[in-house]
């Protein structure tokens, strides 16, 4: 991949889940490929799709080598939350009281997401509810702001990223797929949400060649 840096091309990493229980397609990551596949974008981004299984152990390993390998100007994770009537940008998510049991049947150590040295709540220092309310004037789908992520692998993810960097991190829950909520309805949203987002984010950090984070000053925000 050409750094984004010396491209000044935006990297979007966006999530969805893999199969859970009984739900072999999981409209997650069928929203999520959708974002890649077939929606047509109005300005150059590099869009970067990863499907996550529904494992704490898959979650805790690739979440932070995702973040070395792409250096995301942006993170957007994306799962289903059932019952819900509309799309939610969630603002926060906690570390620990994950007692819900993932697809391999097991929990995290101490059921807590980072074990040591970690804050009890994470905020995204995103703009969601201005966001929001930009999104709902342009689209027929209601979006709305979440101050609960559901304790289990959504907000586990969430907490994972909004730790390494939580002004560039976002968890967008949709609900489940029916003749309102499209796969391509939702596609769309999240992409008025995307643009939004991109609006927002500092300038992209560049690694150090030990693998640490440096912020760039010099690059100027994404212009959409």
């Amino acid at each position: 991949m050409d750094s984004p840096v010396a491209t000044n091309i935006p990297v979007v990493l966006i999530t969805g889940f893999g199969p859970f229980r009984s739900i072999l397609n999981n409209p997650s990551w069928q929203v999520a490929k959708a974002l890649k596949n077939y929606r047509e974008w109005n300005c150059p981004i590099h869009i970067i799709l990863e499907e996550v299984d529904v494992t704490y152990d898959h979650v805790s390993t690739k979440v932070p080598e995702y973040w070395l390998k792409y250096n995301p100007t942006l993170v957007i994770h994306i799962g289903v939350a059932a019952g819900t009537a509309g799309i939610q940008i969630e603002r926060c998510a906690f570390n620990d009281d994950y007692c819900h049991v993932d697809n391999n049947g097991t929990l995290p150590e101490d059921c807590r997401c980072v074990k040591t040295d970690a804050p009890e709540m994470l905020t995204t220092l995103l703009p969601i509810d201005i966001v929001c309310a930009k999104v709902e004037r342009r689209t027929n789908l209601p979006v709305k702001v979440s101050v609960d992520a559901g304790r289990f692998l959504c907000e586990f993810i969430y907490y994972q990223s909004l730790f390494i960097d939580p002004k560039r991190t976002v968890f967008i829950h949709i609900p489940e797929l029916d003749e309102t909520f499209t796969i391509e309805n939702l596609a769309e949203t999240i992409q008025l949400i995307i643009y939004e987002l991109l609006r927002c984010v500092d300038p992209l950090p560049c690694l150090n060649r030990d693998g640490n984070y440096l912020i760039n000053t010099n690059v100027p925000k994404t212009t959409l």
